[in-house]
């Protein structure tokens, strides 16, 4: 009788973002979740959340490594829509334009969570931790 093997467990996690695009500065917070794909990461949704439930939910102190690339079904950040990523040197990442998505244009920005200007290009391969709301 043939033994069958169980299914390989998915390994994914969450990992938060914010929207400088978004209308409220205070109330743009968003998590995405990553799914491992061989030895990288990629992107499978995103969704809006609240710093008291991304505290809660522990989403605050993952540190992720790798490379993030969207899927095909990724909707992109639920306040821009925009697929583009960038990771600030405070290490957290944020949502960068679509005219930036080509990786090639850089964009003067300040980053959403520690207000420092710079140019900035999207990017596919981070090294993001989370916290400091």
């Amino acid at each position: 009788m043939k033994e069958e093997k169980a299914p390989a467990k998915i390994q994914a996690k969450v990992i938060l973002a914010k929207c400088p695009y978004a209308y409220s500065k205070s109330e743009n917070l968003y998590g995405m979740r990553v799914q491992k794909s061989g030895n990288d990461w990629v992107r499978t949704w995103a969704f809006k959340i609240d710093a008291e439930r991304a505290h809660h939910e522990g989403y605050d102190k993952a540190r992720t490594n790798g490379t993030f690339a969207p899927t095909r079904e990724y909707p992109g950040c639920p306040y821009c829509h925009s697929a583009g990523l960038a990771e600030c040197s405070c290490g957290k990442s944020f949502c960068i334009t679509k005219e930036a998505d080509r990786k090639t244009e850089r964009i003067r920005l300040t980053c959403p969570w520690c207000g420092q200007t710079g140019e900035y290009s999207a990017v596919e391969t981070l090294n993001l931790s989370g916290g400091g709301y």
